[in-house]
């Protein structure tokens, strides 16, 4: 095999004809030339410089050498032998933060990091700062104003948080706000929450403390302010029921004070209350095409409510259960077209000064009472008549629980109330359904053994 040698640019080289079979042969490589170092120099130097500004890379062309993390996924630094991690977010208001720990292991950092991105991830990030739960109500009873809820819930609102929640939970941290924390402020005012000093505030009191913590802090949740709501993890403090049938007048006191008012103004009205049910709310709404004399019935179709000491608010009624019809008996039908009479001539007296509207339980004027008003003269009647005294939500239990003792259907006594619901009657009223049981069993033993 022919074989030729040539000179190169590192020395001899051996050429082989690559047309017929041949084994190379390694021949030993000449230094380099002065040419050749100052090429690979220059070579180092343009790696060194990066990209050629006169060749700028491609879009699409990757930069492998950078070791830098991407975006949105924290970073580890070492500092004094200790490892600080760092993480920024969005929160819902649209703010960028950036949060940072230091940890004695970089394992430890990197854990950290790892949830903290994870929450950032899922949207279950959140951070307040240093804003205490004072403030923070302080805030969310300020935006309340632009919602949607009713004065009277916004009002409510504001009692619980400025009367209770506030005072004993306002120092708090509001990340630092746990639902042990929760669970003892609940069963704390269970035992002295009362502002007079003289025991505890009763279940509905101490729910409506729960509901209003549990309304706010789920706001911060949905602001991105907290991870998740400590209110749905805290139990709810254990309270016996309250007896509601304890305070109400018995039978014979109700007819007691029908008898004592009848030469008053209102007269009708008390009869009424007694034998409806109404809240005052609903028994102060009401207008006269809502009742139907000749058919004996009235409908329930709105109320007037006092918001923190203001004006009377005339809205629908409480719940879609409370929009009802209410049968009446035939003299409280016969008392109310003696008291249309009276308003009618009353009208014709005033004149131009009679007050537009046709409300039933009204002054001299046609203007509705305030339920205030009306609650303060039942008390007063009350007291002359020379009974116990009660509240006229104390006179609606009355109502119910004569129903219930004479034997009626709780189902009914639900209908003619207006609860959303049987088993709040059941509640409200379970003091007296072990009476009606007795003598349920005892009517069935009488058919047995008859």
């Amino acid at each position: 095999m022919p074989r030729t040698r040539t000179k190169g640019l590192h020395g001899d080289q051996l050429s082989i004809p690559m047309d017929q079979p041949a084994q190379l042969v390694r021949t030993p490589r000449s230094p380099l030339t002065t040419e050749d170092k100052s090429t690979a120099a220059l070579n180092v130097a343009a790696k060194d410089r990066g990209p050629d500004p006169r060749n700028p890379p491609k879009r699409d062309d990757r930069i492998v050498s950078n070791k830098r993390r991407p975006k949105g996924t924290g970073s580890i630094r070492e500092r004094h032998g200790r490892y600080q991690a760092t993480y920024s977010f969005i929160d819902g208001t649209g703010s960028r933060w950036r949060r940072a720990q230091v940890f004695d292991t970089k394992t430890e950092a990197r854990r950290w990091l790892n949830e903290r991105l994870a929450e950032v991830a899922t949207g279950h990030v959140a951070d307040t700062g240093g804003l205490t739960v004072g403030r923070y109500f302080s805030d969310w009873l300020g935006s309340l104003g632009m919602s949607q809820l009713e004065a009277a819930t916004v009002s409510w609102y504001r009692s619980a948080a400025t009367r209770h929640i506030m005072p004993a939970l306002g120092s708090v941290k509001l990340a630092k706000l746990s639902p042990v924390m929760i669970e003892s402020f609940l069963a704390d005012k269970a035992e002295n929450g009362r502002l007079d000093g003289k025991g505890g505030l009763g279940p509905a009191s101490v729910r409506r403390l729960q509901v209003t913590l549990h309304k706010a802090l789920e706001a911060a949740v949905r602001k991105g302010m907290l991870a998740r709501n400590p209110a749905d993890f805290a139990d709810s403090p254990r309270m016996p029921p309250r007896d509601v049938t304890v305070d109400v007048w018995t039978p014979d006191e109700l007819v007691r004070f029908i008898e004592a008012t009848q030469t008053d103004r209102l007269a009708a009205v008390w009869r009424l209350a007694a034998m409806s049910g109404l809240r005052r709310s609903e028994l102060v709404g009401l207008q006269w095409p809502d009742i139907d004399l000749d058919r004996g019935w009235l409908s329930v179709r709105r109320s007037v409510v006092i918001v923190d000491g203001g004006p009377p608010i005339v809205k629908p009624p409480k719940t879609a259960k409370s929009r009802r019809t209410v049968e009446l008996d035939g003299r409280t039908v016969s008392g109310l077209r003696e008291w249309r009479r009276t308003q009618l001539e009353e009208r014709l007296r005033a004149g131009d000064a009679w007050k537009p509207g046709e409300w039933v339980v009204a002054d001299e004027l046609g203007a509705y009472l305030r339920p205030d008003r009306l609650g303060k003269r039942f008390v007063a009647l009350s007291k002359a008549a020379g009974l116990r005294t009660i509240t006229i939500r104390q006179l609606r239990h009355s109502h119910a629980t004569a129903l219930l003792a004479a034997g009626e259907s709780p189902k009914v006594v639900q209908e003619r109330l207006g609860h959303s619901s049987i088993s709040v009657t059941l509640d409200v009223y379970s003091a007296v359904l072990p009476n009606m049981q007795r003598e349920a069993v005892e009517r069935l033993a009488q058919m047995f053994d008859a």
